[in-house]
Parts: C-alpha cells; sequence; structure tokens
C-alpha cells in the first residue's frame, strides 16, 4: 500500500465522511496511540501528538491504514483476496457460493433468536465443537437501556444466548479483541454489522497478521444504518412508549417494538431517520459483502434468515451445522421478497458512496463512486 499511515488514513477516511466508525485501526494499533470516540470514531491519543500526527507511523508503521476496510481501494483489494475476482454490476450484494434461507432447530435458540436464530446457532455450535473458543459480539448495557450496545465477549451457550436479539444502536465489536487477547483466547467469530465484517478481507488483504490468525469465522448482519440510542428513546416517546418497557425491536420496513405489557406496537421509519449514526451516512455495504456468512431477516417469513455464504470457510461451517440436522436450509431465491429486497437494499446503499471524498483527491481510485 506504500508509506501511508494515520496521517492518510484520517485525512481521507475520517475528515472526508467515509469512516463507518468500525475499530478495525483501533483494535489493530500495535502501540495503543488510537482511540475511540463516544461518537464512534477513532482518534489520536498519543502522548504529545497532533490529531494527524503519529510518530510511530512517521518511523515506518502503517498497520492502521493496512486494518481499515474503507482505504483507498478497499473494495477491489478485498474481493481479489477473498473470491479470486472483484464483483460484478450484477452483483450488488457482492460475491456468494449460495443464498439460503435457515432456521434453527433448537427451540431455545428459536425462542431467544431474531428471524431464524442461525447466527445464535453458529456460536454455539463453534464453541460447542471447539471450534472457536470465543465470539466477539454485542451486548446490552443495561445501566442505560434496554437497546444500548456494547461491544463484549462470549465464551458459551449461556453468553451465546444472552447476547442474542438485534439492537439498531451502533457497537464497535472489534473493540472487544482486547478483552478477547486479555483472556488468551485465540481462535474467535467475529459478529459485526455489515462494515465491521469487512474486515474479514482486509486483514488477510493487507497481512495484518495477527489478528488474521486469530479470527476463525466472521458473520455479516446485514445493515442499512443505525440509530442513535438517544434518537430511538425519544421518537418511541413522541409515541408514548417509554423504552424503559420494550423487550424487543426489529425493522421490517417499519420499526416494530413488543413491550413488558405483551403488547405490540409499529412505528414508521421516517421519524428515526434524523438520528442516524453519521458513521452509518456513506456506507456503501448493506449486505456484508465480505463476511464469510452474511445473515438478516428480510424475508417474507419472520422465522427464516435469509444467508449469504460467501468464502469456502463459511460454506464448512453451515455444512457442519446441516450433517449434524442443527438448522433447516432451503433456496434463497424460494422467497422473491427477501431476494428483491437484497437487491434493492444493496443497490441504494452502493449510491451512497462519494465520487470524491476530498476536491483534491477524486481521482483516487479508491475515492470513486462503487459500481451500482
Amino acid at each position: 500500500m506504500g508509506e501511508v499511515h494515520w496521517r492518510e488514513l484520517k485525512r481521507e477516511v475520517v475528515d472526508s465522511g467515509l469512516c463507518t466508525g468500525c475499530a478495525a485501526c483501533v483494535m489493530a494499533c500495535p502501540r495503543d496511540v488510537l482511540g475511540y470516540t463516544e461518537d464512534f470514531f477513532p482518534v489520536q491519543v498519543g502522548e504529545g501528538m497532533a490529531h494527524d500526527q503519529c510518530v510511530i507511523g512517521d518511523k515506518g508503521c502503517d498497520i492502521c491504514t493496512r486494518a481499515c476496510p474503507r482505504f483507498r481501494d478497499w473494495e477491489s483489494d478485498l474481493d481479489t483476496e477473498l473470491f479470486g475476482r472483484q464483483r460484478t454490476a450484477e452483483e450488488p450484494y457482492g460475491i456468494a457460493r449460495s443464498i439460503l434461507l435457515i432456521r434453527t432447530t433448537d427451540e431455545a435458540i428459536a425462542k431467544v433468536g431474531q428471524d431464524g436464530g442461525l447466527v445464535s446457532t453458529l456460536l454455539v455450535w463453534g464453541l460447542e465443537t471447539g471450534r472457536i473458543d470465543g465470539a466477539l459480539t454485542s451486548q446490552i448495557v443495561t445501566d442505560r437501556g434496554p437497546f444500548d450496545a456494547a461491544p463484549t465477549v462470549v465464551t458459551d451457550r449461556q453468553g451465546v444466548l444472552a447476547t442474542a436479539g438485534s439492537r439498531y444502536t451502533y457497537s464497535a465489536n472489534p473493540l472487544a479483541m482486547a478483552d478477547a487477547e486479555a483472556a488468551g483466547l485465540k481462535n474467535l467469530a467475529l459478529v459485526g454489522m455489515s462494515c465491521q465484517a469487512s474486515i474479514n478481507g482486509s486483514l488477510p488483504a493487507y497481512n495484518v497478521n495477527k489478528y488474521k490468525r486469530k479470527v476463525a469465522l466472521t458473520i455479516g448482519l446485514l445493515c442499512s444504518k443505525t440509530f442513535t440510542y438517544e434518537g430511538q428513546q425519544q421518537v418511541l416517546a413522541d409515541h408514548g412508549i417509554d423504552i424503559a418497557e420494550v423487550v424487543k425491536i426489529n425493522i421490517k420496513g417499519r420499526y416494530q417494538v413488543w413491550t413488558r405489557d405483551g403488547s405490540y406496537h409499529e412505528i414508521p421509519l421516517k421519524p428515526f431517520h434524523a438520528y442516524t449514526r453519521p458513521g452509518c451516512k456513506l456506507c456503501p455495504d448493506f449486505a456484508a459483502q465480505h463476511a464469510d456468512i452474511s445473515t438478516g431477516g428480510i424475508g417474507a417469513d419472520d422465522n427464516w434468515t435469509l444467508t449469504l455464504v460467501r468464502t469456502g470457510r463459511g460454506e464448512e461451517w453451515i455444512q457442519g451445522l446441516l450433517d449434524e440436522g442443527l438448522i433447516e436450509a432451503r433456496p434463497g431465491q424460494s422467497d422473491q421478497v427477501a431476494m428483491n429486497l437484497l437487491t434493492k437494499l444493496s443497490t441504494v446503499s452502493r449510491k451512497r458512496w462519494p465520487g470524491g471524498a476530498l476536491p483534491d483527491t477524486a481521482a483516487r481510485p479508491g475515492l470513486l463512486p462503487v459500481v451500482p
């Protein structure tokens, strides 16, 4: 990638608005001179250094730029690394070996999981068979509210079930790598939104070997955007709902809410748009195109998970679940609602990518529009 480091990353990705806040750069920084702000952006915290300065980078360290899945030629480089080719214009949701609809056969997981319960089933199976010894995911921050999320590490079935379900506030799950390292964990699954799942490609593409060896599976969550916690709290209050009484949230063209008293509410998505997290506004990747397995509940049936199996190791994990009867699967194309939404939402997201993030960098290949 050449002699580039934090200065270029700050200017071309963070300052330009292309930064999704995935925290890959913070996770990978070998000298811990990058921190993470409360509004989900990396920041220079090295003593005696300016906000765009890194004396370690001046000496030759470029790991932060190599870990970043949005720096310069990110899409073409990551496609080539993972799939041996670049996606075509007919693949707005990225390259996939197969597209399936999946649901778990585990009743306990089905009860607490989201949609078909695939993610929890993968994690439990991986932990119980020794394929992984931990998973980087998110947990509820109980001292703030029922749907404010934070990165965490889970290491057993109980931990997986306790963190199951969807949250629509942002959690930079790669930051949980620090806790995983402190616990001596060596083989990890990463569960993350599209932006975070892209590090599945950037780590091997740019030889960030330490973490490439640790991440045994990456599960990407289909994601159009996330909202601030305070914004969701406000919109719910405007509709007469106390967020403290909410037990479950889902988004399927509308904001669906279940409360402790057993009632169900629907709110249009429009009021939430004003509270979109800034890092989501230019993100072009709805479909987690560089994960091993991409999942989301966008079908006609709420009890199935639309699943894009993208890599060889992703295929091995899905086949393992099938062989042991832990999931049921059918072709994704059997649900035309899901397939149409996958194509539509992926195409819409791609249109967010700007033609030039900065006036004098419009000609950089990595800052050209992503082909729809």
